[in-house]
This record gives C-alpha cells, structure tokens and sequence, in this order.
C-alpha cells in the first residue's frame, strides 16, 4: 500500500531518456514514407543521446546508443554521420549492420547483442532500422493484430524492461499515411512518431508525436545544409496554398463556422488541424486585408471558430 504523499513523491521522478518525448525503458516507433528523412531523424536523435545535448529543445539523458540497421550497411552509415557532422565516439555509439548475405536478425540474436551493450557499454537506448527488418520467427504476420499485438511488441518490450532499454523502431507508412502492418504495432507501444512531407509546405516536414504518457506534439520541421532536423518558423510565403484554398472557400461561402479539423478535412488539406491552425493565425491580418474576418469562440469546451467574407475596399476607390 502507498500513501497519498508516497504518490506524489514518486509521480515527481522523472526517468526519461528524452524528457516529454521518451521514457526510460520504453518502446516507441517511427514512422514514414521513403525518403523523408527517418533514418537522418532517428541519427539526429542517437547523437543527441549520445552527447547528451538537446534534440528539438527537449532534454536527454546521456547514454551510449546501439544502431541495428537492416538496410544500410557500415560505409553508408558513416557518410550520412560525416554529411551531417555527428559526434559519436567509440565509447557513446556502436553499429550491428544486416549482412545481406546472411540469414536476418531475429529477436534471439537481439536478446545475445543486447546483453553484450548492457555489459560492456551500460547503454540504455537501442535505435532498429528498419523494424520490418527482423525476423520475427514463427511465421508471425506483420498484418496479423493478434501475432503484432500479443506476441511480437510484447517480446520487445520484455526486452526494454530486462536490459533497463528504450528501443525505437523505425518503420514504413503505407500508402494511406498509416503504419505498414496491423494498428496493434501503434497501439501497443508507448509512443509514436510519423514525419510528413507537406507539398503545401515547402521544404517543410511535419511531425506528429502521440505518446501514452505525454502531451501529443505537431510540429514544423525543415533540413539545413547538413541534413539535421530544425524547428521552422512559419514563414507567410509558404503558406500561399493552403490560405488560398480556405480564402477561395470562405468566398464561396460568405459566412459559416468552423473547426480546425472540420476545415481541414472539408478542403482535403494535407496538413494536421493543429498546424494549420498556426498558420491561420500567423495570417489573420493578411486574411483581414482580402476581406475575411475571424472570430474565435468556444462551444461546449470545444474551440470554435466563425467566418465572415466581405467584399475588401480597394486603396485606389
């Protein structure tokens, strides 16, 4: 039994690897489309790991980090850590690469090179790329909810909790922007990220975090010339599409109320309610200036907003 006071003592430890992101003996996920930039992410994130500097403004707490890549061999890995001037050491980062000519890793292989980086590194964060990469033994189907969900995620997070491990997989989005294989592989784990490249963004990326255990995040990414991941401003000039589309629409309409969310998925913008909300409002008075006024208000605890088109004055009448 615990007291009151015991609860609130212990509910003020925080044991976090990445803190608001990331908690010690976790399992997370990341996801993407090809070529949007998981690997550089998960890189970006090992080194600040690694070094114990801030990754996107978040703390973390120092830790060797252990690097299983499937798909890219050592050479290649090297090349993105010099392109993008990382500051691994023979003492904060070690690398197990898939020989291509070699049966795939399977869990029984993690569980013995998991105890050799316990051992001998006392690291605790384990980066997969690519999750899909693993055999997962036994013929488990990776769109099978029943083998991902109660047997699968379940081996990988016996494994977080026996080794003191947060392990990231990295993994596919399909087609329709959710994760390749059963939802049991979201649901399961901890936390997930999905990075997004926005064509109504320019050089832009989103990213979207849900957790279990922290407050959900949307935000605006670009890549500078080294190929790391910055927090962008919102800049009015990248913006042209998406405002064009809602002014187009508040047009047609004159006057309605609105959400976030409805609007978002009305004009099949492809962009999160969250983030265009941002941008709305780092434009009002752009949109103020073509005639369409913004009023926000609040129904029933949900945020709300109401629209009203006028036809604008020109400076020359």
């Amino acid at each position: 039994m615990k007291t009151i006071s015991e609860m609130r003592k212990e509910a003020t430890k925080k044991d976090f690897i990445v803190d608001n992101l990331m908690k010690s003996k976790g399992l997370y996920c990341l996801v993407a489309r090809p070529k949007v930039g998981k690997s550089l992410l998960a890189l970006q994130l090992a080194n600040s790991i690694a070094t114990g500097t801030t990754f996107l403004g978040f703390r973390t707490s120092p830790s060797p980090v252990l690097y299983i890549s499937t798909e890219m061999n050592s050479t290649q890995l090297v090349d993105r850590i010099d392109k993008m001037n990382l500051q691994f050491n023979d003492d904060n980062f070690v690398m197990i690469e898939q020989n291509p000519s070699e049966r795939k890793l399977n869990l029984m292989d993690l569980q013995f090179k998991f105890q050799t980086f316990a051992n001998d590194y006392k690291g605790h964060f384990v980066i997969i790329d690519m999750f899909s990469g693993i055999d997962l033994n036994n013929g488990y189907n990776l769109n099978d909810y029943q083998d991902m969900g109660q047997v699968v995620i379940p081996k990988f997070r016996e494994l977080c909790k026996k080794y003191d491990f947060t392990i990231l997989l990295i993994h596919h989005l399909n087609k329709n922007n959710t994760s390749l294989g059963s939802t049991a592989i979201d649901g399961s784990v901890d936390g997930k990220i999905t990075l997004k490249q926005d064509s109504n963004l320019k050089n832009k990326i989103l990213l979207n975090y849900e957790s279990r255990d922290y407050e959900g995040l949307d935000l605006v990414l670009k890549r500078n010339e080294n190929l790391l991941f910055e927090l962008s401003e919102v800049e009015s000039d990248d913006l042209n599409y998406n405002i064009l589309t809602f002014l187009n629409y508040a047009i047609k309409q004159k006057e309605f109320s609105f959400t976030m969310s409805d609007i978002t998925s009305k004009l099949n913008l492809q962009i999160t309610p969250s983030v265009f909300g941002k941008l709305v409002k780092s434009n009002l008075d752009i949109l103020e200036k073509e005639g369409l006024h913004i009023e926000e208000k609040r129904t029933g605890g949900e945020r709300g907003y109401y629209a009203k088109y006028e036809e604008p004055t020109y400076e020359n009448e």
